[in-house]
């Protein structure tokens, strides 16, 4: 039986909604882009992407997620979002779609669920931002195997 048919299976019977679950208890910005999770074994989709402020940003920091394959190209999954402002408890997300900027445009601690799924590859799923801070964000990543073998785990 295969990985998406277990999935579906499961969905029916009420036991996953947006898929498994792999948390990256803190990341501090760095200055630099840096892996957060690593995916082995085959493609997953990508059901929702869930950043919690677990300390303030200081500075004007500007963040976005990528995705590196092991093999072909890197690719946005969305485009910059100036921090500033963002508090302890906020919350960021992305739509889906590469060519928007990750949410909310203003600190909340509501944001909207990811509209469009987002197929990545073998590799890494990293955090690329422009200033070294103090800040520091929890990442929850939600999401689907599509080939059997697929896995994923914190960087």
């Amino acid at each position: 039986m295969g990985s998406l048919f277990r999935w579906v299976r499961d969905l029916w019977l009420g036991r996953r909604g947006l898929g498994q679950t792999t948390i990256r208890t803190t990341s501090v910005l760095t200055g630099a882009a840096y892996d957060l999770f690593t995916i082995s074994g085959g493609r997953i989709l990508v059901t929702q992407i869930i950043g919690e402020f677990t300390v303030a940003v200081v500075n004007a920091v500007t963040i976005s997620l990528l995705a590196t394959p092991t093999i072909g190209t890197a690719r946005q999954i969305c485009t910059g979002l100036l921090t500033t402002g963002y508090a302890i408890g906020d919350l960021l997300g992305i739509t889906g779609v590469n060519t928007d900027p990750m949410l909310p445009p203003a600190s909340s601690s509501v944001i909207e669920g990811q509209t469009f799924g987002v197929m990545v590859s073998e590799g890494v799923i990293s955090l690329a931002n422009n200033l070294a801070d103090v800040g520091s964000i929890q990442w929850t990543l939600k999401w689907i195997p599509i080939d059997n073998a697929a896995a994923v785990v914190v960087a």
